[in-house]
């Protein structure tokens, strides 16, 4: 059974606690990086984890991920570390965990698998 979810919730909620913490202000980034957004975000991918696709949750973390970068909160080595703390908090919770961590490789030329192929 596929449980990534959990791993993503934790990050999910591990992102929405640096965010408070850092206090991030409003800044000249569009709208959709600010804070409240970002924090809205996380409490969704926290509380319909369960519920939701994993593919639409792959992306809503990868998006408060590259919100983080990009108020220079984390860097790469920090999301990864970010992730292995998920990752020992829960175990390994999915066997195949590598589609959550590749996009953080820059010498990773990683492809997208779409639905469908044959």
């Amino acid at each position: 059974m596929d449980n990534s979810y959990l791993l993503i919730a934790a990050m999910a909620r591990q992102c929405k606690q640096l965010i408070q913490e850092r206090k991030i202000t409003e800044s000249r980034l569009p709208k959709a990086l600010q804070p409240t957004h970002l924090e809205w975000m996380c409490e969704q991918i926290e509380q319909h984890s369960e519920d939701t696709p994993a593919t639409k949750l792959h992306r809503w973390i990868g998006f408060v991920q590259c919100a983080l970068l990009a108020h220079g909160i984390l860097d790469l080595d920090g999301l990864k570390a970010m992730f292995n703390e998920a990752k020992r908090d829960h175990g390994e919770a999915a066997e195949d965990l590598e589609d959550l961590t590749d996009h953080l490789d820059p010498s990773n030329s990683f492809e997208f698998e779409i639905g469908g192929e044959g």
